[in-house]
């Protein structure tokens, strides 16, 4: 296996979320399903403000299905709560890459975790992470007229 790259710092985004009342169960606190949708959104951001989507990566056979996720709870959300996903591209292989995520209302850290994605072809066998995808993971965000 070889050994993850150094990722700058530069590489955190951080994305302003409000809760949704449908996001939250009966007790009126966001459901923990929904943190992963959070984590997704964070991720997608992420590469939108580096000027990519996962959709330009698909056409091109390219796709990164999540293969591992992890989340710590730390406090509750409830229904319209604003939070922000800091998003971090914390370690690239050739294979793989991990986002480390932190969910915060305000300073308050209320859910942690990763997801680690391997890059797959559309016969979803692994393949290598071509350079133009790590260059925009461990690139600087870019001018909101570049992003897609």
């Amino acid at each position: 296996m070889s050994p993850p790259r150094e990722v700058p710092p530069h590489c955190t985004t951080h994305t302003p979320l409000r809760v949704r009342f449908v996001e939250t169960d009966l007790m009126g606190i966001v459901h923990h399903g929904t943190y992963l949708t959070y984590f997704e959104a964070g991720r997608v951001d992420y590469l939108h403000k580096r000027g990519f989507s996962y959709e330009t990566w698909t056409r091109e056979g390219i796709h990164l299905p999540v293969v591992e996720a992890s989340l710590r709870y730390r406090k509750a959300s409830r229904f319209d709560d604003r939070l922000v996903v800091a998003s971090t591209c914390a370690e690239l292989t050739r294979v793989t890459v991990r986002f480390t995520y932190r969910i915060l209302r305000g300073e308050d850290l209320l859910c942690e975790g990763f997801t680690l994605l391997a890059c797959v072809g559309d016969d979803l066998a692994p393949k290598r992470l071509p350079a133009v995808v790590s260059e925009a993971l461990t690139g600087p965000e870019r001018p909101e007229s570049e992003w897609t």
